[in-house]
């Protein structure tokens, strides 16, 4: 199953096709996305924390990265990018072209065989990360015709690797799904307390399997809810009751950390058609 996601405006256009990957791939691909698109309204977008891995495959010009307070990297082939607690922005030459690999972290840790804290905060170019089948990936990827022949490259990619990955660890995986069903309003201690661990254990194995902290992702995981929110009629107090928040002030924390603006302004930066975000 596929679903497209089109945008056309006087000086904007993009198109971004959205397709599941093998189902052997379920627990540790979310999804790839196909994109091509050219801006003349804007060159950067504000890249927001989230509970996933990204890879990107570019097909197109380098693509520039820094984080909020750092310095400009350019990659040419494509990167990866850890979990982060603050955003990142990206630059292109107002043409872009490539696929989107969303992992979850555990997936990450076996299919690219890393300790996630390794990777934590940082964006890493392919071929650090995947030695040389990276450069054959990516010429396998450019070489493609179409969207479904990037995609079934990528599945073949990686079923290879998983072949000889390693099982999850099972209280990681039943501690991060409690976290997504609620959203990340369970506590910690309710966590610690039904996996029947310490919080140092789970700790450590947070920064193995994940690279962030249990009570870090769970916060990530509110202001995700948050941001899904943002798109409706709910105010900004109704918000942060039904995404778990303590109170609006502490939601409002998040969003300065997490995204460099108050809610207000956030919403203000927001593309259509699943676009992203505008920065500066």
């Amino acid at each position: 199953m596929t679903r497209v996601l089109r945008h056309v405006s006087e000086l904007d256009r993009w198109e971004m096709v959205l397709g599941a990957p093998d189902p052997r791939l379920a627990p540790y691909i979310l999804r790839y996305c196909d994109y091509d698109e050219r801006t003349g309204s804007f060159v950067r977008r504000r890249e927001l924390p989230g509970v996933r891995v990204v890879a990107i495959m570019n097909l197109g010009a380098p693509i520039r990265v820094r984080d909020a307070e750092g310095e400009w990297e350019t990659h040419h082939d494509g990167f990866f990018a850890g979990l982060h607690d603050r955003y990142a922005i990206t630059e292109t030459s107002g043409a872009q072209r490539g696929v989107q690999i969303d992992l979850t972290p555990v997936g990450a840790h076996l299919l690219l065989r890393l300790p996630m804290h390794e990777l934590t905060g940082r964006v890493v170019e392919l071929d650090a990360l995947l030695g040389a089948d990276g450069p054959l990936l990516h010429e396998q990827l450019a070489d493609a015709r179409h969207f479904e022949q990037r995609f079934a490259a990528l599945d073949a990619f990686f079923l290879a690797r998983l072949d000889d990955a390693v099982s999850p660890v099972p209280s990681i995986t039943r501690a991060l799904t409690r976290l997504h069903a609620t959203r990340g309003t369970v506590s910690i201690g309710t966590l610690t307390d039904e996996l029947q661990c310490s919080r140092r254990h789970l700790n450590a194995g947070f920064k193995d399997h994940v690279g962030v902290s249990p009570k870090l992702l769970a916060r990530i995981l509110r202001f995700t809810r948050a941001v899904e929110l943002s798109a409706t009629t709910l105010s900004w107090a109704e918000i942060s009751q039904v995404s778990g928040y303590y109170d609006q002030a502490h939601m409002v924390r998040d969003f300065q950390q997490f995204s460099g603006s108050p809610p207000t302004d956030f919403v203000r930066r927001r593309l259509p058609d699943g676009g992203g975000y505008r920065a500066d």
